[in-house]
Protein backbone atom coordinates (compact mmCIF):
# COMPACT_ATOMS: atom_id res chain seq x y z
CA UNK A 1 0.00 0.00 0.00
CA UNK A 2 2.97 2.67 1.03
CA UNK A 3 4.65 1.39 -1.92
CA UNK A 4 1.70 2.09 -4.29
CA UNK A 5 0.68 5.50 -2.66
CA UNK A 6 4.75 6.28 -3.03
CA UNK A 7 4.71 5.46 -7.34
CA UNK A 8 1.51 7.69 -7.22
CA UNK A 9 3.45 10.38 -5.95
CA UNK A 10 6.30 10.25 -7.61
CA UNK A 11 3.82 9.91 -10.85
CA UNK A 12 1.97 13.19 -10.12
CA UNK A 13 5.77 14.96 -9.41
CA UNK A 14 6.65 14.15 -12.80
CA UNK A 15 3.37 15.36 -14.42
CA UNK A 16 3.42 18.42 -12.42
CA UNK A 17 7.22 19.23 -13.46
CA UNK A 18 6.52 18.43 -16.65
CA UNK A 19 3.76 20.96 -16.83
CA UNK A 20 6.09 23.66 -15.85
CA UNK A 21 8.52 22.98 -18.03
CA UNK A 22 6.21 22.84 -21.01
CA UNK A 23 4.41 26.18 -19.93
CA UNK A 24 8.54 27.86 -19.31
CA UNK A 25 9.20 26.97 -23.22
CA UNK A 26 6.02 28.40 -23.88
CA UNK A 27 6.73 31.71 -22.11
CA UNK A 28 10.21 31.75 -23.63
CA UNK A 29 8.83 31.25 -26.99
CA UNK A 30 6.36 34.38 -26.60
CA UNK A 31 7.81 37.10 -24.09
CA UNK A 32 11.84 35.79 -23.72
CA UNK A 33 13.71 35.18 -20.79
CA UNK A 34 13.33 38.34 -19.66
CA UNK A 35 9.94 38.02 -19.42
CA UNK A 36 10.08 34.45 -17.52
CA UNK A 37 8.56 35.43 -13.88
CA UNK A 38 8.05 33.02 -11.17
CA UNK A 39 4.04 34.46 -11.24
CA UNK A 40 4.14 33.90 -15.13
CA UNK A 41 4.96 29.97 -14.79
CA UNK A 42 2.78 29.12 -12.07
CA UNK A 43 -0.72 30.86 -14.06
CA UNK A 44 0.32 29.57 -17.31
CA UNK A 45 1.53 25.62 -15.88
CA UNK A 46 -2.12 26.16 -13.37
CA UNK A 47 -0.31 25.39 -10.28
CA UNK A 48 0.44 27.54 -7.51
CA UNK A 49 2.88 30.08 -7.44
CA UNK A 50 4.12 28.12 -3.83
CA UNK A 51 4.14 24.78 -5.84
CA UNK A 52 7.02 25.82 -7.91
CA UNK A 53 9.53 26.52 -4.85
CA UNK A 54 8.56 23.37 -4.02
CA UNK A 55 10.35 21.96 -6.98
CA UNK A 56 12.82 24.67 -7.86
CA UNK A 57 14.33 27.00 -5.33
CA UNK A 58 14.18 30.11 -7.62
CA UNK A 59 14.23 31.24 -11.74
CA UNK A 60 17.54 29.72 -12.32
CA UNK A 61 17.63 26.61 -11.18
CA UNK A 62 14.19 26.30 -12.83
CA UNK A 63 15.52 27.25 -16.39
CA UNK A 64 18.58 24.18 -15.64
CA UNK A 65 15.94 21.99 -15.57
CA UNK A 66 13.96 22.93 -18.75
CA UNK A 67 17.23 22.85 -20.22
CA UNK A 68 18.43 19.37 -19.37
CA UNK A 69 15.26 18.18 -19.93
CA UNK A 70 15.50 19.36 -23.32
CA UNK A 71 18.47 18.33 -23.45
CA UNK A 72 18.44 14.50 -22.21
CA UNK A 73 16.50 12.83 -25.42
CA UNK A 74 19.39 14.37 -27.58
CA UNK A 75 21.99 13.45 -25.29
CA UNK A 76 20.43 9.39 -25.01
CA UNK A 77 20.29 9.79 -29.22
CA UNK A 78 23.90 10.71 -29.78
CA UNK A 79 25.48 8.21 -27.34
CA UNK A 80 23.34 5.71 -28.91
CA UNK A 81 24.97 6.88 -32.47
CA UNK A 82 28.76 6.72 -30.83
CA UNK A 83 27.78 3.71 -29.34
CA UNK A 84 26.15 1.96 -32.57
CA UNK A 85 28.01 -0.42 -35.23
CA UNK A 86 28.35 2.13 -37.57
CA UNK A 87 32.34 2.24 -38.95
CA UNK A 88 34.09 4.80 -37.29
CA UNK A 89 33.68 7.72 -39.68
CA UNK A 90 29.94 6.76 -40.37
CA UNK A 91 29.54 7.79 -36.90
CA UNK A 92 31.26 10.87 -36.85
CA UNK A 93 29.11 11.98 -39.58
CA UNK A 94 25.63 10.51 -38.12
CA UNK A 95 26.16 12.48 -34.72
CA UNK A 96 27.31 16.12 -36.42
CA UNK A 97 23.96 15.85 -38.11
CA UNK A 98 22.02 14.23 -35.63
CA UNK A 99 23.19 16.94 -33.40
CA UNK A 100 22.77 20.25 -35.83
CA UNK A 101 19.03 18.99 -36.36
CA UNK A 102 18.00 18.41 -33.18
CA UNK A 103 18.62 21.97 -32.69
CA UNK A 104 16.77 22.67 -35.31
CA UNK A 105 13.68 20.31 -34.42
CA UNK A 106 13.18 22.83 -30.97
CA UNK A 107 14.53 25.89 -32.71
CA UNK A 108 12.14 28.59 -31.08
CA UNK A 109 13.26 26.97 -27.09
CA UNK A 110 17.05 27.23 -28.22
CA UNK A 111 16.92 30.43 -30.22
CA UNK A 112 15.91 32.02 -27.03
CA UNK A 113 18.37 30.58 -24.30
CA UNK A 114 20.56 31.43 -27.15
CA UNK A 115 19.77 35.35 -27.60
CA UNK A 116 19.07 36.11 -24.25
CA UNK A 117 21.89 33.97 -22.87
CA UNK A 118 20.29 33.81 -19.49
CA UNK A 119 21.74 29.80 -19.71
CA UNK A 120 25.13 31.01 -21.62
CA UNK A 121 27.82 29.00 -20.14
CA UNK A 122 32.02 29.78 -20.65
CA UNK A 123 33.73 27.33 -22.60
CA UNK A 124 35.77 26.10 -19.58
CA UNK A 125 32.45 25.72 -17.66
CA UNK A 126 31.09 23.74 -20.18
CA UNK A 127 34.37 21.97 -21.04
CA UNK A 128 34.72 20.39 -17.45
CA UNK A 129 30.38 19.36 -17.21
CA UNK A 130 29.87 15.41 -17.30
CA UNK A 131 28.06 15.73 -20.41
CA UNK A 132 30.62 17.25 -22.27
CA UNK A 133 33.06 14.78 -20.94
CA UNK A 134 31.46 11.95 -21.59
CA UNK A 135 30.95 13.16 -25.40
CA UNK A 136 34.62 13.42 -25.15
CA UNK A 137 35.21 10.22 -24.03
CA UNK A 138 32.65 8.25 -26.30
CA UNK A 139 33.91 10.30 -29.74
CA UNK A 140 37.35 9.85 -28.47
CA UNK A 141 36.83 6.14 -28.62
CA UNK A 142 35.30 6.64 -31.89
CA UNK A 143 38.42 8.18 -33.43
CA UNK A 144 40.52 5.31 -31.45
CA UNK A 145 38.68 2.63 -33.71
CA UNK A 146 39.19 4.56 -36.60
CA UNK A 147 43.18 4.87 -36.22
CA UNK A 148 43.02 1.06 -35.83
CA UNK A 149 41.18 0.83 -38.80
CA UNK A 150 43.31 3.20 -40.30
CA UNK A 151 41.00 5.52 -41.65
CA UNK A 152 41.50 8.11 -39.48
CA UNK A 153 45.22 9.74 -38.48
CA UNK A 154 46.66 9.22 -35.36
CA UNK A 155 45.93 12.71 -33.72
CA UNK A 156 45.43 13.08 -29.79
CA UNK A 157 41.88 11.69 -29.64
CA UNK A 158 40.88 13.63 -26.15
CA UNK A 159 41.83 16.81 -28.05
CA UNK A 160 40.37 15.67 -31.83
CA UNK A 161 37.09 14.64 -29.89
CA UNK A 162 37.03 18.12 -27.90
CA UNK A 163 37.80 20.33 -31.10
CA UNK A 164 34.84 18.25 -32.84
CA UNK A 165 32.20 18.95 -30.48
CA UNK A 166 33.23 23.10 -29.90
CA UNK A 167 32.77 23.02 -34.03
CA UNK A 168 29.42 21.51 -33.63
CA UNK A 169 28.38 24.12 -31.09
CA UNK A 170 29.65 26.76 -32.82
CA UNK A 171 27.58 25.71 -36.16
CA UNK A 172 24.43 25.36 -34.10
CA UNK A 173 24.48 28.79 -32.64
CA UNK A 174 24.85 29.92 -36.36
CA UNK A 175 22.19 28.22 -37.70
CA UNK A 176 20.09 29.77 -34.70
CA UNK A 177 21.02 33.23 -35.43
CA UNK A 178 19.91 32.39 -39.13
CA UNK A 179 16.44 32.85 -40.24
CA UNK A 180 16.95 30.44 -42.96
CA UNK A 181 20.10 28.04 -42.17
CA UNK A 182 19.18 26.09 -45.31
CA UNK A 183 19.90 22.24 -45.46
CA UNK A 184 21.14 20.32 -42.44
CA UNK A 185 22.45 17.42 -44.07
CA UNK A 186 24.56 20.03 -45.96
CA UNK A 187 25.91 21.53 -42.91
CA UNK A 188 26.52 18.27 -41.48
CA UNK A 189 28.18 17.32 -44.50
CA UNK A 190 30.56 20.36 -44.92
CA UNK A 191 31.09 20.34 -40.78
CA UNK A 192 31.85 16.41 -41.10
CA UNK A 193 34.22 17.25 -44.50
CA UNK A 194 36.04 20.00 -43.08
CA UNK A 195 37.22 17.98 -39.92
CA UNK A 196 38.06 14.67 -41.44
CA UNK A 197 39.83 16.80 -44.46
CA UNK A 198 40.94 20.28 -43.55
CA UNK A 199 40.23 23.39 -45.48
CA UNK A 200 43.29 23.35 -48.02
CA UNK A 201 42.35 22.79 -51.70
CA UNK A 202 43.96 19.51 -53.01
CA UNK A 203 46.79 19.79 -55.50
CA UNK A 204 46.11 19.22 -58.38
CA UNK A 205 48.21 16.27 -58.68
CA UNK A 206 46.30 14.63 -55.90
CA UNK A 207 42.89 15.83 -57.44
CA UNK A 208 44.22 13.51 -60.48
CA UNK A 209 44.62 10.49 -58.56
CA UNK A 210 42.05 8.01 -59.27
CA UNK A 211 40.24 6.70 -55.88
CA UNK A 212 41.70 3.54 -54.19
CA UNK A 213 39.45 0.41 -54.87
Amino acid sequence: MARAKSDRKSQWESFCKKGIQDAVVRILSRKGAEGLTMERVAAEAGVAKGTLYVYYKDKKELLESVKEASMAPMRQELFGILDGELPPVQKIGRFVERHLSYFDEHREFFRVLLWERQLAETRLRRQQSDPFRTYVDKIARVLREGVRARAIRPLDPVKVAAMLIEADIAMIAQRLLLESPGSVEEDARMLTDVFMNGISSPSPKRAARPPRP
